[in-house]
């Protein structure tokens, strides 16, 4: 008994510390997002990847967004199908506009709410960009992990604005 006790002194205490906090926060910024002559006010979280591309979740209101920003000319300006592929899964946009920021980057965004896109993201991280089917992009894998926990972080603050009440079971 009086081990069981002892045990139960020094292990009760320590699960409450075994899930670690969340290692990304939205921080308040201003971000181009469906007009690009407009900077609105939005909480992002943010992943810097190779070659100096930018992934943000990015939150404004009830709405949520994937922010991907590019630096190597994938098309900039051109619209056409844009595939982001997770491990074995795919998310599929039949027709975005690769949106030129300047000379040298571009931006793609697509809406998260009323998609499982998030969840794939938080599930298996991104492993490649492929716009117009034509120009691809490899993400690293050490990349794809910082992505899939910033996703996972972003999804706890907005799950329950994904989808509409409705749908929620």
């Amino acid at each position: 008994m009086r081990t069981f006790i002892l045990l139960c002194v020094f292990l009760i205490p320590t699960w409450g510390f075994s899930q670690t906090p969340c290692s990304y926060i939205l921080r308040t910024d201003s971000c181009i997002l469906l007009n690009p002559k407009l900077k609105e006010v939005t909480e992002v979280i943010e992943v810097k990847i190779k070659n100096n591309y930018l992934v943000q979740f990015i939150k404004q209101g009830k709405l949520n967004y994937l922010k991907i920003i590019v630096r190597d000319d994938l098309g900039f300006g051109k619209k056409g199908s844009l595939q982001l592929l997770s491990g074995k899964k795919q998310i599929y946009i039949k027709s975005i506009k690769l949106e030129p920021i300047d000379k040298t980057s571009a931006y793609f965004i697509i809406e998260l709410n009323n998609s499982y896109y998030l969840d794939n993201i938080k599930d298996l991280g991104l492993s490649k960009i492929v716009f117009n089917e034509t120009v691809e992009f490899n993400i690293p894998k050490p990349d794809s992990d910082q992505i899939k926990k910033a996703a996972d972080c972003f999804y706890a603050i907005v799950k329950d604005q994904i989808w509409p009440a409705s749908r929620k079971l």
